[in-house]
């Protein structure tokens, strides 16, 4: 009885509104959702329904970016953050690497750079249901520093980083899928080197666990090396923008809680007057400008961890601005447990992507 009774809601429901009821049908085809019972599958659609809604209202406008229906639109904003968010950064510190700085102005550089186009870029990854974010990152941080020094591009594990990498002072979560920080992941490479992705392939993302480091050095062998880790100046864009055009790709540290309907266009949908709370690790590869009927826009491109079926092709256009904000919750985003960090934050650039920004060291073929 209880059955038919929500069976018989959700036909009401699809009945009164078609066109968001072909949507969802549509929707479940597409991305292969399927759902326990008929109580979540009515509550699924009600959220689909209401992020469909803002799509459209979104759409509308003239705005630098559109929005999209994609896997995550039977989320809510909590759900998505809780379940696809997973990085935080180690706080400055005296014992951190030597940070890099400028020497040119942003006008002597070039005005556009691609390092996908250029070869040093593995394709677009999925990190699944799995707060592994920020070893995809490194991970791939790595993938192209060794394709910049050899000219071979190859796919390494992100599973080995995942399973692998200690997080004994629990900086940005307990490690794996719950959070943990790519300066971790690369003194990890450091010591251990990387291997394939052939030989160790990524399961997380549908596990949604940590699985267990079974890193045997006479069944697995390394195929990369690094000698360590450096990171930029913290909100220093001019310092980013020439690394990405002279030296390479960058690991960054954002806020990506409002990018999980993104579908396109150059996205400036983080706001200056509110909370930026760093929560999400991506690959900067390149920066260039878009033309619109609004205008052209500078952007950085980033490289998510979403699928490709995510955004464009996988990547993100951020609007390139270097205005600043507050992250007035640190403890969330940018500390270890007892460690320092936990009075409010400087954070510069869309969604704070040039606060934290690291590169490896030393990256060789093993």
């Amino acid at each position: 009885m209880k059955v038919f009774v929500f069976a018989c809601l959700i036909g009401l429901s699809l009945a009164a509104s078609d066109s968001y009821g072909q949507k969802f049908t549509e929707f479940k085809k597409e991305f292969g959702k399927q759902y326990e019972t008929v109580e979540e599958e009515l509550k699924r659609f009600n959220i689909f329904k209401a992020n469909a809604k803002g799509v459209l209202e979104h759409n509308r406008q003239q705005q630098t970016y559109t929005r999209g229906i994609n896997f995550f639109s039977d989320l809510t904003e909590e759900e998505f953050k809780s379940t696809y968010l997973g990085l935080k950064r180690i706080p400055t510190s005296t014992s951190s690497p030597t940070f890099s700085a400028p020497s040119k102005s942003i006008k002597d550089l070039p005005n556009e750079i691609n390092w996908v186009e250029k070869g040093a870029v593995t394709d677009v990854k999925n990190q699944g249901q799995c707060g592994s974010c920020w070893a995809f990152s490194l991970t791939a941080q790595v993938e192209s520093y060794a394709q910049i020094a050899s000219g071979d591009l190859m796919e390494l594990s992100t599973q080995q980083v995942t399973s692998c990498t200690p997080n004994t002072l629990q900086c940005g979560g307990t490690g794996g899928c719950k959070g943990s920080v790519t300066q971790l992941g690369f003194n990890y490479l450091q010591l251990f080197g990387s291997v394939t992705e052939a030989d160790w392939p990524y399961v997380s993302g549908t596990t949604s666990n940590d699985e267990e480091c079974t890193y045997d050095l006479d069944a697995l062998t390394p195929v990369v090396g690094l000698t360590g880790y450096n990171s930029l100046t913290p909100n220093d864009e001019a310092a980013v923008m020439q690394h990405i055009a002279e030296v390479g790709p960058l690991s960054i540290a954002v806020d990506a809680s409002t990018w999980h309907s993104y579908s396109g266009g150059v996205f400036d949908g983080c706001s200056f007057d509110e909370n930026i709370s760093i929560n999400h690790g991506v690959q900067l590869v390149g920066y260039g400008s878009e033309f619109s009927p609004l205008g052209v826009y500078d952007y950085w491109l980033v490289r998510n961890s979403w699928s490709s079926a995510w955004g464009e092709d996988g990547y993100i256009k951020l609007l390139r601005t270097s205005q600043c904000g507050v992250n007035s919750t640190p403890m969330d985003g940018t500390a270890c447990v007892g460690g320092p960090g936990t009075d409010q934050q400087k954070v510069c650039g869309m969604c704070g992507m040039l606060l934290d920004t690291t590169f490896p060291l030393g990256v060789h073929m093993k």
